[in-house]
């Protein structure tokens, strides 16, 4: 039987594997912190509706045009940065409403820009359209916000007694 020789410098095994071992930990601890601090989610807005949409009846004036439905909607800010939303004409408006093939720009909103975990208010006026949802008990529309993207929405119509 040989004897094992070891010469001046050489690493024993457990030495060696002990090295080994913290090497790969370090490699680990390297990629766990990129992607951690570095390779994090996206900062970017993402909408929930709240509640019940609806849309009723718009009171119309003496001599005005066509009789017009105003849409409520209530959103959330779930995501991780600002929501705009513009009033004003196409552009600066961000927040459009497809509904009954009608589109409508946002008229009236409780803010407008939300942070993160914030709530708003958002109201349509649809022009000259209320004989398409005045028989129907729900309506289905589109929410396009351009900062986010767009949103089916299911609208209960409330009916004038």
């Amino acid at each position: 039987m040989g004897i094992l020789k070891s010469r001046r410098g050489d690493l024993s095994g457990p030495v060696l594997a002990i090295l080994v071992t913290l090497v790969l930990l370090a490699i680990g601890a390297a990629i766990i912190a990129y992607f951690v601090l570095l390779g994090g989610a996206p900062q970017q807005p993402v909408i929930a509706v709240l509640g019940q949409p609806v849309i009723m009846k718009a009171v119309v004036v003496a001599g005005g045009p066509g009789i017009d439905f105003i849409a409520n909607i209530t959103i959330k800010n779930v995501g991780s940065s600002n929501v705009s939303l513009q009033i004003g004409p196409d552009p600066p408006s961000n927040v459009f409403l497809n509904i009954t093939g009608k589109m409508a720009k946002l008229n009236y909103t409780s803010k407008t820009s939300l942070a993160p975990g914030e709530t708003a208010t958002l109201g349509f006026v649809v022009e000259d359209a209320w004989a398409r949802v005045a028989g129907k008990e729900i309506v289905h529309g589109v929410l396009i916000v351009r900062d986010v993207g767009t949103l089916e929405i299911s609208f209960r119509v409330i009916r004038p007694s």
